[in-house]
């Protein structure tokens, strides 16, 4: 019921790319981190500094392109600016409640290795995002279900959602460490297509 008031639009697939690819991906992901994030935390990178501009030298071009198509076809937009920077997640980390300062965000895991059991209320690992009525307390009628979409992340997977939805992770139990790149972009509505 509160998700049909505050109704969004999001975007989940599949998207897989070749295996030396995705490993390739993975490893400069990793390798920028180790540079860029000397505290190690998933949300404690210190610059904006953006994957993007790598895009020239094919680590990431292929990525950019998918998520940049499934934006337009599904949003009906044109994209104005982006930014992508790695996010690693280790055991016992997470990702804390925030948004983002942009129109729609994007997440593509290249790894992921939790082992959530639903089934006993453990949800390690899991991507988060909050209905905005959350916000007003969490009492909910009996007969309504689940105010926030729980994401299990796999790898190949792409997340795209409005950035104003606040998103967060549960703690992370893998043994490999979570790989994703989270992108931001600002849009415009396509001219002559209604919104």
């Amino acid at each position: 019921m509160t998700r049909d008031i505050f109704a969004c639009r999001i975007y989940q697939g599949i998207h897989q790319f070749p295996q030396d690819q995705m490993a390739l991906m993975q490893l400069h992901a990793l390798a920028v981190h180790a540079t860029l994030n000397p505290n190690g935390q998933p949300w404690s990178r210190q610059n904006r500094q953006s994957l993007l501009s790598q895009v020239g030298n094919g680590k990431f071009k292929g990525l950019d392109e998918l998520v940049r198509k499934v934006i337009v076809d599904n949003y009906s937009c044109s994209i104005e600016q982006a930014t992508a920077r790695e996010v690693i997640t280790y055991k016992g980390q997470f990702i804390p409640l925030h948004v983002e300062d942009t129109d729609l965000s994007a997440v593509y895991w290249l790894d992921a290795d939790a082992r959530p059991d639903p089934e006993r209320q453990d949800y390690s690992g899991a991507f988060v995002l909050v209905n905005p009525s959350g916000a007003y307390g969490s009492r909910k009628l009996p007969w309504e279900e689940c105010r926030s979409e729980i994401i299990h992340p796999k790898p190949g997977m792409l997340l795209v959602f409005p950035s104003y939805l606040a998103h967060h992770s549960h703690p992370y139990n893998g043994e490999r460490p979570s790989v994703e790149i989270h992108f931001e972009f600002k849009v415009s509505p396509n001219s002559g297509v209604a919104q």
